[in-house]
Formats: C-alpha cells, structure tokens, sequence
C-alpha cells in the first residue's frame, strides 16, 4: 500500500495501481471526485474486471465455468502479483521466502501456484501435494527448493488489539 490502500495490488473491490491517464479520461467523461472515488474504492479491482465479484473464491467457480470476464480478472490478478514480488527482489537483494496470507494468500492454492510457477528460475518451487491440502503456517515449497513458500494465518484483529493496548498504556 501507499498512500491509500487503492495503491499497489489490486483486491476484491478495489483498483490498485492505476495509470494516471485513467483517472484524467474518467474526469473528461463528467466523473466528478466522488465518483472516481466509488469506482476505484468499490467497482473495480477482480469485480471490475468480471463484472460479477469481487470474490476470489467466485472468480475461480466462473473460470471452472468457462466466464471469460473472470479469468481476465484472475489473469490479471496474478499478472499484478507476480510484478509485485519481482519489483521488490531488487530492493530485498534476493528472497529467503515468500509468505501467504490473508483471506486470498491463506485461501487459494491456485493464486499461490500461479504467482510461484514463473519463480522456478530463482530456484523457488513449490509442493503441489501441500500446497493443495489448505495448509495452515505451513512451508509449501518443495524439499527442493531454495527459496522457503509459507502460508501464514493472519490475526489483523490481535495486531490491532496490541497496538490498542500499547496505546492505551501510554494514556
């Protein structure tokens, strides 16, 4: 994220990253800033691009069904993804793992061995026998591989709650 949670990957509702030019052409088309607003915070991102959900878990039924809309959404996602992590292994110098989490990342067995696949050449592999079995804080990658793949459980509302307390300590 940057400034907002609208920059860097797209989600559910909303845009991610979007080229400037884009919000320039909305506005000559008569979107005032309210509306730009609603459109990259709540039709855009996966259920812009299908036209249906902003649901990872419905986007991979409609591309089990053939929906074309939902596997641009889907491609695009990974698409995304995969530029997300490349762009940060040069400010990292390497990767020792690469972690997933939250409701997609802990979730979904496809996002994760889409986004892994066209790492193989950094030697990262992944455990298709565990990464299918709804692994939880579990190491996924392959005995293989030289670069660890985990998927960890998020617990946002414990975070939250330790942050309160530091807070609320110092009152």
């Amino acid at each position: 994220m940057g400034y907002t949670p609208l920059d860097g990957l797209m989600m559910g509702t909303r845009s991610g990253s979007v080229d400037p030019g884009i919000l320039i052409q909305l506005m000559r088309q008569g979107n005032d800033a309210e509306t730009l607003n609603n459109i990259l915070n709540k039709q855009s991102g996966l259920k812009g691009l299908s036209g249906v959900s902003g649901d990872m878990r419905q986007i991979q039924a409609l591309i089990e069904q053939g929906q074309e809309r939902a596997k641009l959404a889907f491609n695009v996602y990974i698409h995304r993804l995969r530029s997300h992590i490349g762009s940060m292994l040069g400010s990292l110098g390497g990767l020792d793992a690469l972690v997933f989490t939250g409701g997609v990342g802990e979730n979904s067995a496809l996002v994760r061995a889409a986004a892994v696949e066209t790492f193989e050449f950094l030697g990262l592999k992944l455990d298709k026998q565990k990464n299918n079995a709804s692994p939880v804080d579990e190491d996924i990658a392959a005995v293989d591989s030289g670069i660890r793949v985990l998927v960890v459980h998020t617990e946002e509302d414990w975070a939250i709650a330790q942050e309160c307390w530091k807070l609320a300590k110092t009152l």
